[in-house]
């Protein structure tokens, strides 16, 4: 899966299949290779650099952004989650189905560890997008570890991809989805967690933070209260937490 320099710099071609929106301003983007290009290889965590093109088929401007579909199901293409929050992604909310896109990469060593027998992951808002990867990747090789994801939003509408998770809760008992809401307005049925994530959260469902790996993405504020938290539990964070910081 080591890719040369040239193929890691080269942008390849692909067009857009579909554009789902999955909030109100957070869509996913199923992108497929063309021109007779293999859809590259890459490890649940990682990012491509999109690059939208002008209408005379030229670079227009580029951003980066994590593959939210595991490499098991990436044969034919690949997805990426992308928030609209300024005039790039605006612009690429408006690519519809044929249109022609560029891929560079992938780049990134968010990675899964790979001695981890149990593994907790904070994810806050899009920041959850590198474990939609991991997450499929671990379910569709019904890898032998437990998973808990922390998935943290202001309000339910904004919380993409968490039906998904559900269901995967439900078809792989190795997985539990906890999400929390921190806004003001929360729905009178919720049945599940309220607030920020805090020791208290993580102790519920996490027993035994010692022998566990934990992962965080989010904004810097968010992972860094993470960090404290851990630390203050004495998780050794030099080598049982990572970050995704690639923005």
């Amino acid at each position: 899966m080591n890719l040369s320099a040239n193929e890691l710099t080269r942008v390849r071609p692909f067009r857009v299949v579909e554009r789902k929106w999955e909030a109100e301003n957070v869509f996913t983007l199923v992108l497929e290779p063309e021109n007779g290009e293999q859809m590259f290889a890459f490890a649940p965590g990682q990012w491509v650099h999109l690059h939208v093109l002008s209408i005379d088929g030229s670079a227009w401007a580029h951003a980066a952004f994590t593959l939210a579909s595991a490499p098991e199901e990436s044969d034919g293409g690949c997805e990426l989650g992308i928030k609209v929050y300024g005039e790039f992604t605006k612009r690429a909310s408006g690519l519809q189905p044929g249109d022609r896109v560029g891929l560079q990469g992938p780049f990134g060593v968010f990675h899964l560890p790979s001695d981890a027998s149990s593994l907790v992951m904070f994810a806050g808002g899009i920041g959850v997008t590198p474990f939609r990867s991991m997450i499929r990747s671990l379910a569709l090789r019904e890898a032998p570890l437990d998973v808990i994801l922390f998935y943290s939003n202001r309000y339910v509408e904004g919380a993409v991809y968490a039906e998904e998770f559900r269901r995967l809760s439900r078809d792989w008992p190795r997985f539990r989805f906890v999400m929390t809401l921190t806004g003001d307005d929360t729905p009178q049925k919720w049945d599940g967690e309220v607030g920020r994530v805090n020791v208290e959260m993580i102790g519920k469902y996490v027993p035994d933070m010692q022998n566990t790996h934990f992962l965080a993405c989010g904004s810097m504020a968010f992972m860094e209260a993470m960090k404290e938290i851990l630390i203050s539990n004495g998780v050794d964070v030099a080598t049982r937490f990572r970050i995704e910081r690639f923005g």
